[in-house]
This record gives structure tokens, C-alpha cells and sequence, in this order.
């Protein structure tokens, strides 16, 4: 009886499944990832003021009692990247540049 290369391959791939995987104690061990606080970026600390108009002034005293890593203007009609930053701090104005929504993002 013969057998055919393709029977071979086939059989070697076979007996190649049955080998043994590595022990779950084997694998690396992911970081530590230290968790975000909640509020991160201070949102809760200003967000009394939805409603006011953003002036150069009250950015600056939003930032202030933020504390906020960064903070980021989200205008009507702009572009903006969708990428969720805990730390920074996201103001979204209307076309008369009142508040609407102080969150982080």
C-alpha cells in the first residue's frame, strides 16, 4: 500500500495538534494598569457653570479649579479626534459660546 505526500503532511499536521500548550502559569503577567479616578479631570468641580457664556476669563478659572490635564473647546460644525482622555477636561459650547456640557473626554 502506498501512501501519498498530501496523507504525509496532512497526518504530521495532525499529530502536531496534539502537542501540549503552555501552562497559564507560563504566561506573562499583564501590567498593572493603575485605575482612573472617576472624576479625573475636575468636571464635577465646574460643572455648575453650564449655561455661562466661555469668555478668555472663565476658561482660565475653569482650568484653575479643574485642575485638569488638559482642556478642550468642543465647538459646533468642528472636528475633533474621538480618542477618551480621563484627564482631560471637555467644554462644548453653541455658536454663542454658552455652555452646554462640561465632561471628561
Amino acid at each position: 500500500m502506498k501512501i501519498s505526500g498530501a496523507a504525509l503532511i496532512v497526518s504530521g499536521f495532525l499529530l502536531a495538534g496534539c502537542s501540549t500548550a503552555p501552562k497559564p502559569d507560563d504566561a506573562p503577567r499583564p501590567p498593572d494598569v493603575k485605575p482612573v479616578p472617576e472624576d479625573a479631570c475636575g468636571a464635577q468641580t465646574v460643572g455648575s457653570l453650564v449655561g455661562e457664556t466661555l469668555t478668555d476669563a472663565l476658561q482660565a478659572e475653569i482650568a484653575d479649579r479643574s485642575r485638569a490635564a488638559e482642556i478642550r473647546v468642543i465647538e459646533p460644525g468642528k472636528s475633533y479626534t474621538m480618542d477618551y482622555r480621563a484627564e482631560r477636561l471637555d467644554i462644548k459650547v453653541d455658536d454663542q459660546r454658552m455652555i452646554t456640557d462640561i465632561s471628561c473626554g
